[in-house]
């Protein structure tokens, strides 16, 4: 929209209570496809306060349109732990475009990225070297203060807020390993997402959550006999990147059923229902 003046006049009617302006709003609003931020930063609109949070409300449900019509996974693509990494990563910059509010201007998922795998470049030269440059030095930390907020799964918002759950901190590293070469796989243990590397010790995972702690697979099983088939399954083998997907979707939608968000919690299951195993 070109016209301050008449994106000003929308952003008045932000809080009129009145069922047909708030129609008319919304379908006003239905050309920014769930995002105004370019354009409130381009026409320097300041918003502050409570309309802030209103226009992100009044523009969720482009950000949901969009997210249903711009979703697809090839076939196989997901399907083994060297999958395709690029569309991983698109599907998970989605649902971070889609748990953005809408309002504030920041740099897309893959820009953050490619902005920390610079900084990395030179300081690392193994994956053992990157987990201990992000989570031992304490630059990417675990939010144990909100483990289940879903903010956790929107990527972006981790590389900002340099915090987030298991799962969320391994793809960081996953995906910056990615972009450096070097070999990362995730771990889809029961309860707890991990990451696992080849060390010359053998085939080590990595905790990312708990300042990426190194975990020798072979003394793991020696000295837990008690382990379920299913942790031993899961430390044997990296996941597909299919199952990393579903993971994140798993918890969006428990987080989703926490904060009473149904019509969202719903949405995350249709995602997973397109994922083949």
């Amino acid at each position: 929209m070109d016209d301050p003046a008449q994106f000003g006049a929308l952003l008045s009617l932000l809080d009129d209570q009145d069922e047909e302006v708030q129609k008319a709003l919304k379908k006003a609003l239905s050309s920014y496809q769930g995002d105004a931020s370019d354009d409130l930063a381009a026409l320097g609109i300041p918003l502050r306060g409570q309309k802030v949070q209103l226009l992100s409300d009044s523009l969720h449900a482009g950000r949901q349109k969009l997210l249903r019509e711009q979703w697809a996974i090839p076939a196989h693509a997901l399907r083994s732990p060297d999958g395709d990494f690029e569309h991983l990563e698109s599907l998970l910059r989605l649902i971070s475009d889609f748990l953005h509010d809408g309002v504030t201007l920041r740099p897309s998922l893959s820009d953050e990225l490619d902005l920390l795998t610079q900084e990395a470049d030179s300081l690392v030269s193994t994956p053992l070297d990157l987990a201990k440059w992000l989570f031992t030095t304490g630059k990417f930390t675990g939010n144990k203060e909100a483990p289940f907020d879903y903010r956790n799964s929107d990527l972006a918002w981790c590389l900002e807020q340099k915090k987030s759950n298991p799962i969320g901190l391994s793809l960081i590293y996953l995906l910056v390993a990615q972009r450096l070469g070097l070999s990362v796989y995730g771990v889809n243990y029961p309860g707890h997402f991990l990451c696992i590397i080849e060390t010359q010790k053998g085939n080590t995972l990595i905790d990312c959550y708990h300042k990426g702690r190194p975990i020798l697979v072979s003394q793991l099983l020696k000295d837990h006999p008690e382990l379920s088939k299913q942790a031993v399954a899961a430390v044997r083998e990296p996941c597909s990147l299919g199952a990393i997907l579903r993971r994140i979707l798993t918890n969006l939608n428990l987080a989703f059923e926490k904060a009473d968000r149904p019509q969202d919690a719903a949405i995350t299951v249709e995602l997973m229902a397109t994922i083949t195993p």
